[in-house]
């Protein structure tokens, strides 16, 4: 009876060990093929619960934690994907299937995504032991490195990663990128120059190189790359460019061209950020050349806004501030040229005196000759007077008052006027105090709009 036992269980034995050795040496392998398929079609939460099924009976199958591993990865379940891929790198055993590259790029790969560069670029590092001639992984290294703010160290890994393959459009922007940051203009220019010989869509290259173009004063140069650059989906790239382009055309004195990109820069925008901020700075300087000064104003206060003590955009509005109370002066400051010169005879007439001759000097600055209009009624030689109006806002100096002192000797006149819509400096009112001219800044001006007005 004990010999029948003692039999059956070898035999029981015997089948178990069998069916066991069925199971992995042929049924585990159909269902590990047919979980493949799941993978290659896509159906993730399939294949997942179908390997944890497995895995219940064979957990030491390295070939089922990388599929596992796989099907975690490509559903975005990263952390549970990295456990399983560190399992199949312990346990040392690597198939056709599971290879040691392919799991050490899926980790570098989820330590990218988790910020962990460090130890991404340390599987890298592996993988370029493993492939001496991969320049992918030397161009990541190099990649790596920029990000952690090591340039040099970068710039010797991309110059590998050159050395190790083909040209590479990727690898001369990201160089061109760092020599630019370090200020190596000629070498950050032949980076960008062969990107674009690689790849002529790449945009950010051409922006680069507009800018390079730009700070050596080659305006058009940079204003037809900055043209290839806007072409970008990348909205905020869009953006810089257009406002580049402008500042482009504001050197070479093109401020039509100038306004419209700030203007259309703007529109493109939906957020305020450092760009905009800009971008409509500059905007009002363009309208404050434009003598357009609301809107000049209006642009400014927006900055300040948004960032009060940007350069110096609290003087802007201090100097202008008048234009919101003062309606006389504000037709001073916006008018036209020729308006201008109307205005100004106006207010000769408002201090007393009648014009006999007035020549512009440019758009904001003109000469009066004039005469007392009480001295002019009683038909009296000379009394000559010699004005000057400037709207410039420019504080005047004592060389300027000097000057039109001077002038006023050449008429044989008796007195000189000085009227600005901005401020005189102290060396300049000195001067004028034992002298014959008579200074009006804003201040005074002002008052003088208070009291009387510009007679028509």
């Amino acid at each position: 009876m004990i010999e029948m036992i003692i039999m059956s269980g070898l035999v029981l034995l015997v089948v178990s060990l069998g069916f066991l050795y069925l199971m992995q040496n042929f049924v585990n392998p159909h269902r590990l093929d047919s979980i493949k398929g799941l993978l290659e079609s896509g159906k993730y939460e399939q294949a997942i619960s179908a390997l944890n099924a497995l895995m219940k009976k064979d957990d030491k199958n390295p070939l089922a934690h990388l599929y596992l591993a796989e099907a975690y990865f490509f559903n975005n379940n990263f952390d549970i994907a990295m456990v399983e891929y560190k399992q199949v790198l312990s346990s040392g055993r690597f198939s056709n299937n599971a290879t040691e590259r392919v799991i050490r790029k899926r980790l570098a790969e989820i330590y990218q995504k988790f910020g962990q560069l460090e130890e991404a670029q340390k599987e890298y590092v592996v993988l370029s032991k493993l492939e001496p001639h991969n320049s992918d992984y030397l161009f990541q290294i190099g990649s790596i490195f920029y990000q952690r703010g090591m340039r040099e160290q970068a710039l010797a890994y991309l110059d590998k990663a050159l050395k190790a393959g083909k040209s590479n459009a990727e690898i001369f922007f990201l160089m061109g990128k760092i020599y630019y940051e370090l200020s190596k203009s000629n070498e950050a220019l032949a980076a960008f120059s062969n990107c674009v010989k690689l790849d002529p869509r790449n945009t950010e290259s051409h922006y680069y190189i507009g800018l390079i173009l730009k700070a050596s004063n080659s305006f058009g140069k940079a204003v037809q790359e900055f043209e290839i650059a806007e072409q970008t989906t990348d909205n905020q790239l869009k953006i810089r460019t257009i406002f580049q382009k402008g500042l482009c055309k504001l050197e070479v004195g093109e401020l039509e061209g100038a306004k419209s990109d700030f203007e259309r820069a703007l529109k493109y925008s939906s957020e305020e950020n450092n760009t905009t901020i800009a971008i409509r700075y500059t905007l009002g300087l363009t309208y404050e050349r434009e003598r357009r000064l609301v809107e000049a104003v209006e642009q400014w206060e927006k900055v300040a806004q948004i960032r009060p003590n940007y350069q110096d955009i609290q003087a802007k509005l201090a100097q202008y501030e008048d234009l919101r109370v003062d309606d006389k002066l504000k037709d001073l400051l916006t008018s036209t040229p020729t308006t201008f010169e109307i205005i100004s005879q106006n207010l000769l007439r408002t201090l007393g005196y009648e014009t006999l001759e007035s020549q512009m000097i440019d758009d904001d600055n003109i000469e009066v000759i004039g005469m007392e209009r009480s001295v002019k009624r009683r038909n009296v030689r000379g009394g000559k007077v010699l004005i000057k109006i400037s709207r410039d806002n420019e504080d005047v100096n004592e060389d300027q008052v000097a000057k039109l002192v001077e002038n006023l000797k050449l008429i044989h006149g008796i007195r000189a006027i000085y009227v600005c819509t901005g401020k005189f400096t102290p060396q300049a009112i000195r001067y004028s105090e034992n002298r014959p001219v008579d200074l009006y800044d804003r201040q005074r001006l002002t008052n003088v709009f208070k009291q009387k007005g510009p007679q028509e």
